[in-house]
C-alpha cells in the first residue's frame, strides 16, 4: 500500500488509471507514431515514479480535432469513469482532453470531482489530489485562461511574421540549400542556379534505388560541396558554432535525408515548425503536424510533387541494400505476403545446376503464416511489367476519353466534399463562440479572456473560410491543379519495354503475393484513377459523386 502525503495528512489510495491520447494527425505516418509514442512515453514515466497508479485502461484518438468532443476512445473514457472502471486519468496536457476551454474547464471543475476522479495533466504539473476543493479548481482555471491570454499578448510581438507565413512570403534568415532569396521580390525563393541541379540529382539518384549513404559518398566522391561548404566559401549565411564551425563538412546521410524530406522543393513553404513555450519561457516547442502554417504554390519548384511523394513512399519502407550493392533491388519494400502481410524476402537458390532469384515470405507454415509462400523474380517482373501496360492502356485511353475540363470536373467534386468538411467545422467553432457569452454571463470568465477566446475562434472560423475560397475560386476558374498531374505519372511511361526501379516506385504502391500465379497490384494514385474511370462509365455524370475506397 503506498502513503500519500497532503497537506500534512498521511493519505492510504490505490488509483486505477486510465491514460487518454489525443492527436490530430488523420493518416498513418511517422509523426502521428512518434506523438503517440511521446504521449504515452511521458505518461509511462510519470506513473514510474507513482506506484500507487495502477493503468489498467488506454484510449487513443486518431484524427480528432480537440474542439470537439464526441470522440470514440473518448466517450470510452467517460463511459468507464461513468461505471466506476476507473478513478483516475492521465493526459500529457491539457490539450489532450481539448482545445475548447470552456469544455476542458467543465470535466475538471464538475464531471471529474462528481465522479471522484483523479485527473493528471503530467506537463501541466497538475494532479487534482493537491486541489482543495471548488475554488482552487476555479484558480486553476483561472490560471489556464491567464496563460492564454498571455501568450496572446506576446504572440502580438511576432503578428507580422505570422501573416507574412499564411501569404506564402518566407520569413527565414537562411534559405534551404537548392534556393537562393529573389532579388527581386522580397520574402520570395528562386532556385540557386549553382545548387538546384544537385538536389533534382539527389532525388533520382533515390528513385533510382540508391541509399542515403551512397548518395552521400557518390556526391562526396564527386568533389560536390555540401551545403555548409557551399555556403562559406561563397560567403552565404550559415548556422553557426559547434558543426557549423568545421570548415571541412562533408555530404552525410543526415543531410541527405533532410534534403529528401523538405516540401519546399516541391514549391510549398513550411513554416511555424517551431514555437515558444510562452513570453516567459524561451523553450523551443515543437508542433504537430497539424499546426505548421503550409502554402502551396509559393516559388519554382525544384522537384516534381509526384517525384517527391514517390520518395517519401520508399523512406517510410525498409529498402536497405544488400551487402557490397549501393542500390537496392527492384521490389525492395514493396512486395507482401498476401496471408499474413509480412514484407518477402529475396533469395538466389540453385534448383538442378541452376541458379534463379526468388521471394518467399519469411514466417513459413511453422511460425504462423498459412502458406509456404515461394515465387520467382523472373515471373513477377513478368506479370508487374503486364500489369504495369495495362494500367498506362487504360489511363491512355481515358486521356483520350476526357477532356482537360473534364479532368478537372472530376476533381470538383473533390474540392466540393473538402468545402462542406470544413463549412461543417464552422458551423461548430460559431457553436462555440457564441456559448462564450453565457459564460462570462455566468462568471466563468473574465471580459479579457472572453475578447481572448473570441478571437482565437474567429481566427480558426477566417483561416477555414480562406481556404473554401481557395477551393472556390479553383472550381470557378478550373485550374489545372497538381492533382491533375497523377495522370503524367504513368504516361510518361508509356513507351516503357522494361521496369526499373525508378519505374516501379513511381508507379506501384505495393503487391500482394498470394501463391505463384495470384498477384495484386496496388498502383499509386488509385482513388484518382478510380474516380476518373467511374466518370468515364458514368458517361461523364459525377453529381453525387462518393469517392471510391483505395485498394
Amino acid at each position: 500500500m503506498v502513503l500519500l502525503v497532503k497537506g500534512g495528512a498521511t493519505l492510504e489510495k490505490i488509483y486505477w488509471a486510465a491514460k487518454y491520447i489525443r492527436t490530430s494527425t488523420v493518416d498513418d505516418k511517422q509523426e502521428y507514431r512518434d506523438s503517440c509514442e511521446n504521449q504515452s512515453r511521458l505518461i509511462d514515466n510519470f506513473l514510474f515514479c507513482h506506484p500507487e497508479i495502477n493503468l489498467v485502461s488506454e484510449k487513443v484518438d486518431n484524427g480528432f480535432s480537440g474542439l470537439f468532443f464526441d470522440r470514440p476512445a473518448f466517450n470510452e473514457l467517460i463511459s468507464e469513469i461513468k461505471s466506476g472502471h476507473i478513478d483516475c486519468v492521465i493526459v500529457k496536457d491539457l490539450s489532450r482532453i481539448g482545445r475548447n476551454y470552456i469544455e476542458v474547464g467543465r470535466y475538471l471543475r464538475d464531471f471529474f470531482p462528481t465522479h471522484h476522479i483523479r485527473f493528471i495533466s503530467v506537463k501541466d504539473n497538475i494532479d487534482s489530489i493537491l486541489l482543495d476543493g471548488f475554488e482552487r479548481t476555479i484558480a486553476l482555471m483561472k490560471s489556464i485562461f491567464s496563460e492564454q491570454y498571455s501568450r496572446d499578448v506576446s504572440l502580438k510581438t511576432c503578428s507580422v511574421l505570422d501573416v507574412k507565413r499564411r501569404k506564402g512570403e518566407y520569413v527565414g534568415a537562411i534559405p534551404i540549400y537548392g534556393y537562393q532569396k529573389s532579388s527581386e521580390t522580397k520574402n520570395k525563393l528562386t532556385p540557386d542556379p549553382n545548387t538546384f541541379a544537385v538536389v533534382q540529382s539527389i532525388f533520382e539518384m533515390k528513385l533510382q534505388g540508391m541509399s542515403a549513404a551512397a548518395i552521400a559518398l557518390a556526391l562526396n566522391d564527386s568533389g560536390v560541396l555540401s551545403p555548409l561548404a557551399y555556403k562559406q566559401k561563397h560567403g552565404l549565411p550559415h548556422p553557426t558554432g559547434g558543426f557549423a564551425d568545421n570548415h571541412h563538412s562533408k555530404w552525410s546521410v543526415a543531410t541527405i535525408i533532410r534534403i529528401l524530406q523538405d516540401q519546399t522543393y516541391t514549391g510549398t513553404l513550411v513554416q511555424g515548425k517551431q514555437s515558444r513555450l510562452n513570453y516567459k519561457n524561451r523553450t523551443i516547442l515543437h508542433l504537430d503536424e497539424d499546426e505548421w502554417i503550409k502554402v502551396e504554390n509559393t516559388h519554382l519548384s525544384i522537384v516534381a510533387k509526384l517525384d517527391y511523394d514517390a520518395v517519401q513512399r520508399i523512406l517510410t519502407k525498409d529498402t536497405r541494400a544488400a551487402p557490397l550493392q549501393s542500390r537496392v533491388y527492384i521490389f525492395s519494400g514493396l512486395l507482401l505476403c498476401g496471408h499474413c502481410g509480412c514484407n518477402l524476402i529475396r533469395k538466389t537458390v540453385k534448383y538442378k545446376e541452376q541458379k534463379y532469384t526468388c521471394y518467399y515470405c519469411p514466417t513459413g507454415k511453422g511460425n504462423g503464416c498459412p502458406s509456404s509462400l515461394r515465387v520467382r523474380e523472373k515471373d513477377l517482373l513478368d506479370w508487374a511489367t503486364s500489369e504495369v501496360r495495362k494500367r498506362i492502356s487504360r489511363i491512355t485511353e481515358l486521356d483520350h476519353t476526357l477532356s482537360e475540363d473534364e479532368f478537372q470536373k472530376i476533381m470538383q467534386s473533390k474540392y466540393i466534399l473538402q468545402m462542406t468538411d470544413y463549412e461543417e467545422k464552422i458551423h461548430g467553432l460559431c457553436k462555440f463562440r457564441s456559448s462564450l457569452s453565457g459564460s462570462i454571463e455566468a462568471g466563468l470568465i473574465s471580459t479579457t479572456e472572453y475578447d481572448s477566446l473570441h478571437r482565437g475562434y474567429q481566427e480558426e472560423i477566417t483561416q477555414l473560410e480562406t481556404k473554401i475560397s481557395a477551393l472556390q475560386q479553383s472550381i470557378q476558374f478550373s485550374e489545372k491543379r497538381d492533382e491533375l498531374a497523377w495522370r503524367q505519372n504513368f504516361l510518361r511511361f508509356s513507351h516503357i519495354t522494361e521496369l526499373d526501379r525508378a519505374a516501379v516506385v513511381r508507379m506501384i504502391q505495393s503487391i500482394r503475393i498470394f501463391s505463384k500465379t495470384e498477384f495484386v497490384i496496388n498502383f499509386v494514385y488509385q482513388s484518382e484513377y478510380q474516380w476518373a474511370v467511374q466518370y468515364a462509365e458514368q458517361g461523364g455524370d459525377s453529381s453525387g459523386q462518393k469517392k471510391p475506397e483505395t485498394d
